[in-house]
């Protein structure tokens, strides 16, 4: 009997050594470990697009909204956003010890990951920035992540600490950031500051978001397009297309994400729509009234698209055939470029269901400044 207790003893002293080891060797590997894929027989972002349908758009003005649908594919469980996480008082975002242009920490204490798209503004620090790609922050993290700076002009820890939400860059923006790099993001934020008459002297995107005159002209849009989601319940995002010009589409799986990001998406998409009309109209304010100078409001409708369903399918139809490279990333999931014909962007993909494509049209050549020259410098100092 004693011989028996003892074997048995030893055997589970054997098996909790062996469960300690296992333990100390996780903890080792660290929280974003990426998992071994179970989903390779099948692409998901291939699978995604083979079930695409675009309804009817929404119109106001030169704006134009095709809702997607993508019935029966898979939802990732990923629904928690970077603002959400914020005011939650979950989720921090830090310079990094030493200082860099292009790199932030971001620390989740959330016992979820958190979603971050490419474009969301992060204010403060010692220059604003906007997230470098879509990232999926895993639970309990902390990680280096690649950004974008959209204040040239600032490099001085003027605020504490960074805020978030209220902002994502628009298609233009984030467009010149997938293609050109950050020296293609500082040329569009200026273009766009200078378009819409929004200068900031530290050259902060942040002047346009925050513009009175700006966000005076984006009232009717707002009006006339926030209940998009309600409206077409299926949708899970959307193709935005200003005039006669497909600009961005973003498409998720999960009803519920879409939904979240609706507001800021929505303001992103008009201030793309305001850069791009066609006349050169200034509102500003004078107490209680309103006054446009310099061109002509349109009513809704007064300008149609040409661009129809059949031609936002043909456009989307091109995830099939892109060219479908791994992208890095920091966090939990799978990031892919794409490259097509007729369309380029980056695919968030986890737990086998996509949560994010962002697309753009075709590849477009963009002029790096010259950080050397004359010019350059003196728009610096400024």
């Amino acid at each position: 009997m004693k011989v028996k207790a003892l074997w048995i003893a030893s055997a589970l002293c054997l098996i909790m050594s062996g469960l300690v080891a296992f333990a100390m060797a996780s903890s080792r590997r660290g929280p974003v470990e990426k998992k071994a894929a179970t989903c390779s027989a099948v692409n998901p972002i291939v699978y995604y697009a083979d079930h695409l349908r675009v309804e009817e758009p929404e119109r106001h003005g030169n704006l134009s909204l095709f809702p997607v649908s993508a019935p029966t594919v898979k939802a990732p469980d990923v629904t928690l956003t970077l603002t959400q996480a914020v005011k939650q008082g979950l989720f921090e975002v830090m310079e990094l010890k030493e200082s860099e242009v292009n790199r932030l920490r971001v620390r989740n204490r959330a016992k979820e990951p958190v979603f971050i798209m490419a474009g969301e503004m992060l204010r403060g620090g010692k220059q604003d920035r906007i997230a470098g790609d879509d990232l999926i922050v895993p639970p309990k993290t902390t990680l280096t992540v690649a950004v974008f700076c959209v204040e040239h002009g600032r490099w001085a820890g003027r605020e504490s600490g960074f805020t978030v939400g209220h902002s994502l860059a628009g298609a233009a923006v984030r467009g010149a950031g997938a293609r050109g790099g950050q020296g293609a993001v500082w040329s569009r934020v200026e273009e766009q500051q200078r378009t819409l008459r929004a200068p900031s002297a530290t050259g902060a995107l942040r002047s346009v978001h925050d513009s009175e005159a700006v966000r005076e002209q984006m009232k009717p849009y707002l009006r006339s397009l926030s209940d998009l989601p309600e409206e077409h319940h299926k949708a899970v995002g959307v193709v935005a297309v200003v005039g006669d010009e497909i600009i961005a589409a973003d498409l998720f799986s999960s009803r519920e994400l879409f939904e979240t990001m609706w507001p800021d998406l929505l303001e992103a998409y008009v201030i793309d729509a305001l850069e791009r009309q066609d006349s050169d109209v200034v509102v500003e304010r004078h107490g209680d009234r309103t006054v446009v100078r310099g061109g002509v409001v349109r009513r809704r409708d007064e300008k149609r698209s040409a661009v129809d369903e059949k031609d936002v399918l043909r456009w989307l139809n091109g995830l099939r055939s892109a060219e479908i490279s791994v992208k890095d990333t920091p966090g939990d999931g799978e990031l892919y470029e794409l490259s097509g014909r007729d369309l380029n962007g980056v695919a968030l993909v986890f737990d086998c269901g996509l949560v994010h494509v962002g697309l753009f049209p075709g590849q477009v050549a963009i002029a790096e400044p010259d950080y050397n020259s004359l010019e350059f410098r003196r728009e610096r100092v400024r």
